[in-house]
């Protein structure tokens, strides 16, 4: 873990250092086909652990119970605060639509 956010804390520098470089732009478009590599790779050690594949359906199961519940509490958070919250229309509050009725007769005045 801590090596991952060290290799991202580096590159960030590295990318400020060099922000002035003509090759960086270009770097952006080889991202998307070395995460797929790294995918891949990831994919064949995990296809390669057999312990791992002969318990894969007890850790599956397990990890969507967690989706679940995790989706599932935020939408009972969500349904708890909103009601502190106001929501607008889309077509907006009677104090919204007078207000814009002034700012129009103001606005004539001073023509």
């Amino acid at each position: 873990m801590f090596t991952a956010l060290g290799l991202m804390l580096t590159g960030m520098l590295l990318g400020r250092l060099l922000r002035e470089q003509t090759w960086l732009p270009c770097l952006p478009r080889y991202i998307s086909p070395v995460i797929m590599l790294m995918l891949f790779c990831l994919g064949v050690a995990v296809g390669g652990n057999t312990m791992l594949m002969d318990h894969l359906l007890l850790m599956g199961s397990k990890a969507l119970l967690l989706t679940v519940g995790g989706v599932t509490g935020s939408l009972v958070c969500v349904a708890l605060i909103r009601p502190f919250f106001h929501m607008h229309t889309s077509a907006g509050s009677a104090s919204q639509k007078k207000s814009d009725g002034d700012e129009t007769r103001h606005h004539r005045e001073e023509v």
